[in-house]
């Protein structure tokens, strides 16, 4: 509860930041390649390396935000789903894990005069809902969510910027209800997109 709150202070801010006459709004929309990483199992003290792995998935999402300067402000949402291929070296079929992520993101755009191109780095804070499904039924943990990452932007035109960017995504281990235990979860995600702003 403690950690919804916080995401939703961090919203809250968001919109708060101080508005100068060189401040605009914008929407957003990406799509990309997603990588989990292989998921370690924590279970009384113990860890377990690489009990699951995973098949490459399709990360995409939108986002509506503030421009001011150098610095955007935004609140994003995303979704992204991975088949497992393996369970302790085993492979299976049918099953299945996805991330739905809401998160208040900062970014700092490396803006240079007369050039088209700016690179930026970008940091996010929020949640991500888990869910993990065996074909026929689903279970859902909702965990504390951050995200790092940096890319490029490329002005279209007056108001469309071509995004290309890279981003770790790490929610909190997730329970997975037998003794204590928990998995990890943390995925690497490359990401094309655009940006309007109005």
């Amino acid at each position: 509860m403690k950690k919804i709150s916080l995401l939703a202070m961090l919203v809250a801010g968001m919109w708060a930041t101080p508005v100068s006459a060189a401040s605009s709004t914008y929407v957003s929309g990406s799509v990309g390649v997603g990588s989990l990483t292989n998921s370690n199992l924590n279970i009384g003290g113990v860890t377990v390396n690489d009990v699951i792995e995973y098949k490459t998935g399709v990360p995409f999402g939108g986002a509506v935000g503030m421009k001011n300067d150098s610095y955007r402000v935004e609140a994003a949402i995303g979704y992204q789903s991975h088949d497992v291929s393996k369970v302790v070296g085993i492979p299976v079929t049918g099953l299945s894990v996805s991330a739905l992520t809401y998160l208040a993101n900062g970014y700092y755009d490396f803006e240079t005069k007369g050039s088209a191109l700016a690179p930026y780095l970008t940091v996010g804070l929020g949640g991500a809902t888990i869910g993990s499904s065996d074909g026929v039924t689903t279970d859902h943990n909702t965990v504390f969510a951050w995200q790092a990452g940096a890319g490029l932007g490329l002005k279209a035109g007056d108001n469309l910027t071509v995004d290309f960017g890279y981003r770790f995504l790490k929610p909190s281990n997730v329970s997975t209800g037998v003794l204590g235990s928990d998995v990890t979860v943390a995925s690497h995600n490359f990401l094309a997109g655009v940006r309007y702003n109005f």
